[in-house]
């Protein structure tokens, strides 16, 4: 019948219709699947090398910035950022630090990268989950901010009640700071080229204020009532840039010549301990609650010490060196340059 002969008919082209629909949606209309360009944007993890030591990861942006993470054994981490040009037809990428460029010659796949320069390699492995600097190096908030009396690479410490500045070369006594008003309330007399100083950590009126001096591999301590000098420290490494007290018998020193610190009892004049940073130069230190904090590389440190030196925590504050640190009670300060100006800086962090 007429009815049949359609039905049979519309039946047929129908199946035709779904062989070749399901023949495009298997083999691409009968052409090869299309396969992507692999490109050099996104987090690589080092796997081997032997030319950016201590690098850990690669953050290439395709906004044509770039940022590579660095951490040593200790847990130190450092950022270094960078701008590039992608040369995709060469295969050749230049990396502008802006004091200088390097050319690297590279091969990618979806899933490698080999960085090869011209005396030395690296070997890198995609990581599917994005790595922000902020994730690496914790950026630090400042609460108040304010014109330090003098600019100089020192360590500050608190007396209760004000910020004491260590003098270095720029001024003929320790400096005593308002912490509201940044007004130089006092100065401590000393003989000395300050740039560490420190307040003893201990509940008494008869308590010490040590200062280092000048190049000198060792420390003095004075009478903070009546600035007596009363002792100085076996002989550490020179050029002691931070002091950070314990107790009433036990202080952390930094040696920025020797990039070490040493943690040294007075009471029975003895060098208990001396870690080497490697090739860190430390500057300021404070301890709290267990913690020893490190300025080195215009950066703040958190590090447990209780078992040799592990970094737990690195923070940064962008576009400021930091050389000093203490704390308040309630939060940390750091002396640090801006633009060559010291500045003093309450930071959102505590204990």
């Amino acid at each position: 019948m007429k009815i049949t002969r359609v039905y049979a008919a519309v039946l047929a082209l129908t199946s035709l219709l779904f062989i070749n629909c399901s023949k495009g949606d298997d083999d691409n209309g009968g052409n090869p699947p299309v396969q992507e360009t692999p490109t050099i944007e996104g987090t690589w993890k080092v796997v081997t090398n032997n030319y950016f030591e201590d690098s850990k990861y690669f953050v290439i942006n395709e906004d044509n910035t770039l940022h590579i993470f660095y951490e040593d054994n200790l847990g130190f981490k450092d950022t270094q950022n960078a701008n590039y040009t992608n040369n995709e037809e060469e295969l050749q990428l230049t990396i502008n630090f802006g004091y200088g460029s390097l050319l690297a010659n590279y091969t990618v796949s979806s899933d490698d990268l080999v960085l090869n320069f011209p005396d030395g390699s690296i070997s890198l492995t995609k990581e599917t989950t994005a790595l922000a600097p902020d994730n690496w190096i914790k950026t630090l908030k400042i609460i108040n901010e304010g014109n330090a009396p003098w600019t100089e690479r020192i360590d500050i410490a608190w007396n209760g009640s004000q910020l004491v500045i260590g003098n270095g070369y720029e001024a003929e006594a320790i400096g005593l700071v308002n912490p509201e008003t940044f007004a130089l309330e006092g100065t401590i007399t000393t003989s000395r080229h300050a740039f560490a100083v420190e307040i003893e950590n201990y509940d008494d009126e008869e308590k010490y204020i040590f200062q280092s001096d000048n190049g000198s591999n060792k420390f003095h301590m004075y009478d903070l009532a009546d600035n007596t000098h009363e002792d100085e420290s076996l002989p550490l490494g020179s050029w002691i840039y931070g002091l950070a007290s314990i107790d009433y018998q036990t202080i952390w020193a930094s040696s920025n010549n020797e990039d070490s610190i040493y943690l040294y009892d007075y009471d029975s004049k003895t060098i208990v301990q001396t870690i080497d940073l490697g090739e860190r130069s430390p500057n300021g230190l404070d301890y709290q609650a267990g913690y020893l904090y490190i300025c080195a590389n215009g950066q703040l440190y958190k590090c447990d010490v209780s078992d040799g030196l592990e970094v737990i925590e690195s923070y940064t504050l962008p576009d400021y060196s930091i050389t000093g640190v203490a704390y308040d009670g309630s939060y940390f300060w750091v002396y640090a340059e801006k633009n060559n100006e010291g500045k003093l800086v309450q930071l959102d962090l505590s204990i």
